[in-house]
């Protein structure tokens, strides 16, 4: 694909470009998927055909803040919030699970359906598991102790016991009244979580601003494992580590002077990492080189389907000589040709429910049809009276920029997010 400068209308959301920032297709049933939106979540159960908006309200959190979400072979979302793991079964309303309002910092489904969850909150640091759906959770062993925070669970593809674990906490400092620093964790259990082994640090470099997280996991040998650092550095530049012993010995394949939070271990065992601005790249050979793609989208996160389609947050929106792609998906098999799967401004409505739920009453109502005029969205499924459709103020915490003022906003947004932007799952 080529380059795309032309201006197109932008749209900011919290600040931050309006972007896809996760991707997860439902386990076992993948034409459903939702993306994780700056401004609340896409849904569509047609592998991308049509697509389908819940606000932030909905899902039940707000801010710069993207949920962690799972998507199960029932057909239950998952999603983490500030107030706790919230799950929807009915497609509208996403309720409280039996953990209550606990803070949930990560969660992950297993090969075999299990869901893991992992709390950060101060009365409970324990990783929980649940093998019904959601309805109930067995304690696990706390790996570590109250307060710390994990920053991700992935489980082996071809060993559904075989799970990695990675967080940090803040200890004293050894440097007399110099405060606190952050102290990484990371941990592996081959038994499905009842019991947890350190993973050690070793050549892995990190900094007071890093946070590690578990990239990826072979698709066929539960003992070789990725770990992403950002801003291994300190000031911009994310690296990838490759374990082939459940992490007790790593060795560095590639940095980059961008985020790195695009990778993706495809079935056939290549690698793909994707950057922003600085391309993305491939290795056949388990990262001991890279070939850099031809002309690839500005890739923001990376997920493979069970039909071989590597799918990609791309850059919707751009400006003046801000690069964009016209879509906010894209999807390849060959790397080499992508096609658009998400445009902004083709999604439909919102998702249809009921009177007197949030979807309804405040996404519907009051939020849609601002957001509509704000993306460029051309569906008239909805009628939007013209002055509400310009005019109409949108709730703090949703995309709060107004037409006029979304172009310096959209282009903050955009250059912050060449150096600056990560995973919205840390404090």
């Amino acid at each position: 694909m080529g380059l795309t400068l032309a201006a197109v209308t932008p749209a900011a959301a919290n600040g931050r470009e309006s972007a896809a920032m996760t991707i997860n297709f439902r386990q076992t049933h993948e034409t459903d998927v939702i993306a994780g939106l700056t401004f609340g979540a896409a849904i569509s159960h047609d592998s991308g055909a049509t697509w389908h908006w819940y606000c932030e309200d909905a899902i039940g959190y707000g801010g710069m803040y993207d949920p962690d979400y799972a998507y199960s072979r029932t057909g239950k979302i998952f999603a983490t919030t500030f107030s706790g793991l919230r799950a929807s079964s009915d497609g509208c309303v996403f309720a409280p699970t039996v953990e209550g309002t606990k803070f949930a910092s990560s969660d992950e489904l297993g090969p075999d359906g299990a869901l893991y969850v992992g709390m950060a909150d101060p009365a409970d640091s324990d990783i929980y598991r649940s093998t019904d759906d959601g309805a109930t959770f067995g304690a696990m062993t706390m790996p570590g102790m109250l307060n710390d925070w994990w920053q991700s669970i992935a489980i082996a593809p071809s060993d559904a016991l075989r799970v990695y674990l990675t967080g940090y906490r803040f200890v004293p400092s050894p440097v007399p009244d110099a405060g606190t620093v952050k102290e990484f964790l990371l941990f592996t259990s081959t038994t499905g979580g009842a019991a947890w082994t350190p993973m050690q640090l070793g050549a892995i470099t990190a900094s007071q601003s890093s946070a590690i997280e578990i990239a990826g996991i072979s698709k066929t040998d539960p003992l070789t494992v990725y770990a992403r650092v950002t801003l291994a550095d300190g000031v911009v530049g994310d690296a990838l580590y490759r374990s082939s012993d459940a992490g007790q010995t790593w060795k560095q394949i590639l940095a980059m002077h961008d985020q790195l939070r695009a990778f993706v271990v495809r079935a056939n065992g290549d690698l793909v990492a994707g950057t922003p601005a600085l391309g993305t790249q491939v290795s056949h050979d388990r990262g001991g080189t890279w070939i850099p793609l031809v002309n690839p989208p500005h890739v923001n996160c990376l997920v493979e389907n069970a039909a071989g389609e590597v799918w990609a947050c791309t850059r919707n929106y751009g400006t003046g000589q801000v690069p964009f792609d016209g879509f906010g998906i894209m999807k390849t098999t060959d790397l080499a040709t992508w096609t658009g799967v998400l445009r902004f401004q083709d999604i439909l409505a919102p998702v249809d429910c009921p009177a007197g739920t949030v979807q309804k009453d405040r996404c519907e109502t009051t939020t849609w049809c601002t957001l509509r005029s704000q993306l460029g969205i051309t569906s008239t499924v909805i009628d939007c009276p013209a002055a509400a459709d310009a005019t109409a103020p949108m709730k703090t915490g949703c995309c709060e920029t107004s037409p006029s003022s979304a172009p310096d906003a959209l282009l903050l947004g955009l250059g912050i997010s060449l150096l600056v932007l990560r995973p919205r799952r840390s404090r």
